[in-house]
């Protein structure tokens, strides 16, 4: 029988093959196929945040964080585009 304790962090629980693989693929699946890496110049437009233009400094999910004229802005990855 598997014991789990609280203060375990996840990655090191073991796991049968068949449910590990299934865990594995669900994440994948969740996560989002952002197309901007760090580092790259993008403008982003939102109605409430404005348009902005700057580098992309975080990438959480489908959130991207923007750095412009010292500011930090985040933004929806749909929301972004590469400058013209």
């Amino acid at each position: 029988m598997l014991k789990l304790t609280a203060g375990a962090p996840a990655d090191r629980i073991r796991t049968g093959r068949l449910s590990g693989l299934l865990s594995q693929a669900v994440k994948r699946a969740r996560t989002a196929a952002v197309p901007f890496k760090l580092g790259d110049v993008v403008v982003g437009d939102d109605p409430f945040s404005g348009r902005h233009e700057g580098t992309v400094v975080v990438k959480d999910g489908y959130w991207i964080g923007l750095r412009s004229s010292g500011r930090m802005y985040f933004y929806d990855y749909r929301q972004l585009r590469r400058p013209d």
